[in-house]
């Protein structure tokens, strides 16, 4: 893993499946569970690394065949980057560069979709909206990270 921190890792799948991933910390105690999905296509997913130490332990847990997969850390300069709208494909981490205020959250996808701000660290600080598939309109707690948590289509946008 990487020395520098916050990070994030980039999870990717050779092909369709769906993965449960959870950071194992000090003592074996676990992080939350990223539901991971390519929504019918292959997995390329962005989550937070934990910062507590260089070595992050992990487990993945992925349905039906074994496919081939793989986990490397990047540089926050590499989360994209917005300042009115952005859309993506299952979960991901996104820089909104944006002021607080009213925002709209569109979902076209399978089960629930979460949309939760990150603190400096790159921890879950609040759940700002969630939802199953359609429009929610929510409010943008002002400029940084947030972790999209999906399994379809999504779009943020500010009103």
């Amino acid at each position: 893993m990487p020395p520098y921190r916050p990070a994030v890792m980039v999870f990717s799948t050779d092909g369709r499946t769906r993965v449960h991933l959870r950071f194992e910390g000090k003592k074996g105690r676990s992080s939350r569970l990223y539901r991971l999905s390519g929504d019918g296509t292959p997995v390329t997913a962005r989550v937070p690394l934990p910062e507590e130490s260089r070595a992050v332990a992990f487990r993945v847990f992925a349905e039906g065949d074994r496919e081939a997969w793989t986990a490397t850390a990047a540089p926050l300069r590499e989360v994209p980057r917005f300042h009115d709208d952005i859309h993506g494909t299952g979960s991901d981490v996104v820089h909104y560069r944006g002021g607080p205020g009213p925002g709209v959250l569109h979902y076209a996808g399978p089960s629930l979709i979460q949309l939760e701000a990150l603190d400096d660290r790159m921890a879950h600080r609040v759940t700002v909206a969630e939802g199953r598939a359609g429009e929610h309109a929510f409010q943008w707690p002002g400029r940084g990270y947030y972790q999209v948590r999906s399994a379809g289509a999504w779009s943020l946008s500010v009103m």
